[in-house]
């Protein structure tokens, strides 16, 4: 009998064979088709080749899903750095920084419980974003803030504010700008906010001289304090000589700073100028006594609101600095 088997019959038996899951005799008779049958042959030598793996459909998801999340994670980033920039750019432009009141210039008009004010910087590279403005029995405080210059803010600001009831002082932070239906200069809002009660503060002091501009009027000075007993004293000393032509208005000049330093600092006794002439060292002292008959009234009380001190810059003429300045 032969036990030739047909290639169709061998196909079939291929998988088990290759597996080995066949029988002994069913091998031998697979076997010796194969050495016979090229075609058989070749398809048992493919199936027992090692399978190339192919790339399961989840490893293809999941590059799907980090090429979205890729993706995104950009879209996100561009979208929060554009957020950035606009927050910085309304930060920048905007929302500014409180300036200085000694920087801006602030005129107020009060009208009852309604305020109009035009507000302008010193500085030119700087534009006024907005005015903040709160209150409290009467006395409504201002905050200006200022950001780069840009189209929207050069030039002067202009805004209103309606009071709960009338208004009574008008400040921009601690610089009183109206009181009493006056508006107050800077020079005397200045200075009444320096107001010292002891002389031994000679920082305070060298506040109210720099306000005054007694450096720009004389030149250079050094101080020496009377502080130990009273009566307590403020010297200049001077650093540059005096003409002699100069001396008279030197002196009206000097009576009228140490009017101001004798009320600006309410235990100060008296001021004395040290300087230097064609003739020799002078001494040119200001007592409160003869402060206070220069100017008509108490000069210990000649600084008791802002709008007294606005009043004695206008009685001894300090309202313009540059009047009193001394040739060199």
């Amino acid at each position: 009998m032969e036990n030739k088997l047909d290639c169709e019959i061998v196909r079939d038996l291929l998988p088990s064979y290759v597996d080995g899951l066949t029988g002994e005799i069913t091998n031998k008779a697979v076997r010796e088709h194969l050495s016979g049958c090229k075609d058989c042959a070749a398809a048992a030598a493919r199936m027992k080749e090692p399978e190339s793996p192919e790339p399961a459909p989840q490893v293809d998801y999941l590059k799907k899903v980090r090429r979205r999340s890729t993706g995104r994670a950009l879209i996100v980033g561009v979208v929060l750095m554009l957020l950035g920039m606009a927050m910085l750019s309304f930060r920048v432009f905007y929302v500014g920084s409180a300036v200085n009141p000694a920087d801006v210039r602030v005129d107020v008009l009060v009208d009852g419980s309604d305020m109009k004010l035009t507000a302008g910087l010193a500085s030119s590279g700087m534009g006024i974003s907005r005015v903040t403005f709160s209150e409290s029995n009467g006395m409504v405080r201002l905050t200006v803030y200022a950001v780069p210059k840009a189209f929207f803010n050069h030039g002067d600001f202009t805004a209103s504010y309606t009071a709960a009831g009338d208004i009574v002082q008008v400040r921009n932070n601690d610089l009183i700008l109206w009181e009493n239906g006056a508006e107050i200069s800077t020079a005397a809002a200045r200075l009444f906010a320096a107001k010292n009660p002891f002389v031994g503060d000679m920082p305070s002091n060298s506040r109210i001289a720099a306000i005054l501009g007694i450096a720009d009027q004389f030149g250079s000075f050094s101080n020496e304090l009377e502080t130990a007993a009273a009566p307590y004293g403020w010297t200049l000393q001077l650093e540059n000589p005096l003409a002699d032509a100069y001396v008279s208005t030197a002196q009206e000049m000097m009576t009228a700073d140490a009017c101001v330093i004798l009320a600006m600092i309410e235990n100060l006794d008296s001021v004395t100028w040290v300087y230097e002439t064609e003739t020799g060292t002078q001494e040119y002292t200001i007592t409160a006594q003869e402060a206070t008959a220069a100017i008509g009234r108490d000069i210990k009380k000649a600084a008791d609101s802002a709008t007294d001190v606005q009043t004695l810059l206008q009685d001894l003429g300090l309202e313009e600095s540059d009047a009193w300045e001394i040739p060199e």
